[in-house]
């Protein structure tokens, strides 16, 4: 059960970090097979006088790092570095450079506000993590967006402790992604670092889900305890709705409680009024609070309703990403995104290719953007392979449990562009899909899929539809092939599963302009955009769209005179310039379609 921190007070370990790049990947344990002493721990060769002058030990034993010996590191004085950041924007000459670097600092016990157990949590490390406290292992984690933490509470010393950390940006085959992306494989600590301290036994986390009928709405609360004490009263508080009602335990060792309301008596949440209400979960000492929206989101043939009522989907797709800084967000970098969106006169979002940073969805909370949240189970995925299979759970669990008490997600999505004639791949995703249900059956299961060019038009033929509550298409007619205006010859059925278009779009570099026939100008973009928008609209399947993409990112595969490292699909260029196609976009949204 993933640890919820965002609610609760914690010690912060963001700043200066010390890194040490490890090429060669010599400096865990590499000695040990070459030197041991007597006891089989690890020596060090005598100086002349007898003294040990070149240490041996890992570079994860404080005392293997100092000023009085000759080691090959130093984990008190290596790159400064902030946390959290892209570790290569921060220090130029290693912009490229994909392998181990070590993470090191130091803080002391007495400025934490401890209470019986402290927990080390990690917003997200890209790609794989292995964590040392003091010199005691605390564990690992793979996957480069989702957040983890270990115990600490029997590792913690009086005085000064210290944390060292293994990054490993590597692209491995059977990883989630793997080898081959179309994105920058930013490394570093890339969110925050945080010491969470809480009561013996603890909430853990909890769930809120809502049902909106035609009068009421009603609403579970579940909570998860950790610890060994499970006698002491829990409850629920709504202090605006006058709820405080106590949590009964059931069979599943859950704590839980069903609320109903007159539907008269509370606001639902909506992209046009996003009300959110405070909710505190207590039990014993501890206490959670946070800020939730009360909506049901479901699908109804072809359409996608909010609280009833169809809604469709005036969306942009966007990555995790900011010129300069890489992947490390922060605050202003939100509200610049949102600024983009809510001028877009967007109502959705798609946040590709795997999951950002959990700011993102509580700002959407606050703006009514609902979202489609992925994992990166993209492209050539090893579907086969059992360890890549609990890889691919975990991710989902450790996104899902993180996000499923924010209002504005709405969509989980499974995959993008995988082979739908791969069989394997046709007998993982479903059980990928039921996965997700089993976890949060409140939103609705989508994945980015292909239509087929037949001659009766274009199809969706992916075995997988029948296991989504909405599909995407990836379509990049009048761009890579066709015309803009083909998706109007999609065979659509009004009463068939929700599409959205959740990529078209094409390439221009901000400021070369030409005619509507010259491409990688903003003119051509824009003619795109046009025979897209045009060609949606007159969909009845389709319900909403998200071009791609809302600015311009970093790809290294993409390296002719007009990108040079860059996917130029942009609307807005990476420094923030708008080309045609954003105010051909914000003009189709304006206009309000199919509402």
């Amino acid at each position: 059960m993933q640890l919820l921190t965002y609610p609760r007070d914690s010690y912060s370990l963001d700043g200066e970090w010390q890194a040490i790049p490890d090429q060669y990947e010599m400096f865990r344990d590499y000695f040990d097979d070459f030197v041991d002493d007597e006891d089989g721990d690890s020596a060090a060769l005598p100086d002349d006088e007898g003294q040990p002058a070149l240490s041996f030990e890992s570079i994860y034993e404080p005392s293997a790092s100092g000023t009085d010996d000759i080691t090959d590191f130093n984990i008190y004085d290596g790159y400064s570095v902030a946390v959290p950041s892209s570790w290569g924007e921060e220090i130029p000459e290693f912009r490229h450079f994909e392998g181990w670097v070590w993470f090191a600092r130091t803080f002391d016990r007495e400025a934490i506000d401890e209470r019986d157990r402290t927990f080390l949590r990690f917003g997200a490390v890209n790609y794989k993590a292995e964590v040392w406290l003091n010199g005691e292992r605390l564990g690992e984690h793979e996957g480069g967006y989702t957040p983890f933490s270990f115990e600490v509470s029997d590792e913690l010393r009086d005085g000064e402790n210290v944390i060292v950390l293994r990054m490993d940006n590597e692209r491995y085959e059977d990883g989630i992604p793997n080898e081959s992306t179309d994105w920058y494989n930013f490394g570093g600590v890339n969110r925050s670092v945080d010491l969470v301290s809480v009561p013996e036994t603890y909430l853990r986390n909890f769930k809120v889900e809502t049902t909106v009928g035609d009068d009421s709405v009603d609403v579970r609360v579940d909570a998860w305890l950790d610890g060994p004490d499970a006698d002491a009263e829990a409850s629920v508080t709504l202090p605006e709705l006058g709820v405080d009602e106590s949590l009964t335990s059931d069979s599943d060792g859950r704590l839980s409680a069903e609320l109903s309301f007159d539907r008269d008596d509370l606001t639902l949440w909506s992209p046009d009024d996003p009300r959110l209400y405070e909710i505190e979960l207590a039990y014993g000492t501890d206490a959670v609070t946070d800020r939730v929206g009360f909506r049901e989101v479901e699908v109804r043939g072809s359409d996608i309703l909010v609280n009833g009522e169809e809604i469709w989907l005036r969306g942009i797709a966007l990555h995790e990403e900011v010129a300069g800084k890489g992947r490390a967000l922060d605050t202003e970098d939100v509200q610049t995104r949102f600024q983009w969106i809510n001028e877009l006169s967007c109502n959705f979002a798609r946040l590709a290719h795997y999951p950002h940073t959990e700011e993102m969805a509580r700002t959407a909370d606050e703006e009514g953007i609902l979202l489609w949240e992925e994992v990166p189970a993209y492209w050539d995925v090893n579907f086969g392979d059992e360890d890549v299979q609990e890889l691919y759970r975990q991710q989902l669990r450790e996104l899902i449990q993180r996000d499923w008490n924010r209002a504005s997600v709405a969509l989980w999505s499974i995959a993008n562009e995988t082979d739908h004639n791969d069989e394997t791949r046709n007998e993982v995703l479903p059980e990928m899909a039921e996965y997700v249900r089993s976890l949060d059956d409140t939103r609705l299961v989508t994945a980015a899929c292909f239509a087929d060019e037949t001659d009766d038009g274009i199809v969706v033929r992916d075995p997988l539809e029948d296991d989504l509550d909405v599909v995407g298409i990836n379509e990049y007619f009048g761009w890579y092939y066709g015309d803009s205006d083909d998706m109007q010859h999609f065979q659509d059925d009004p009463d068939g599963t929700p599409v959205v278009i959740s990529e078209t779009g094409g390439g221009a570099k901000w400021g070369n302009h030409g005619t509507e026939d010259d491409r990688w100008t903003e003119e051509y973009q824009a003619a795109i955009y046009r025979g897209q928008t045009e060609a949606a609209a007159a969909n009845e399947q389709v319900a909403g769209m998200s071009p791609w993409i809302l600015f311009d990112f970093r790809a290294p595969m993409r390296q002719n005179e007009y990108q040079r490292g860059y996917n130029r699909k942009g609307v807005v260029d990476q420094h923030g310039r708008k080309k045609k196609s954003f105010h051909v976009l914000r003009d189709f949204y304006t206009s309000n379609p199919r509402q």
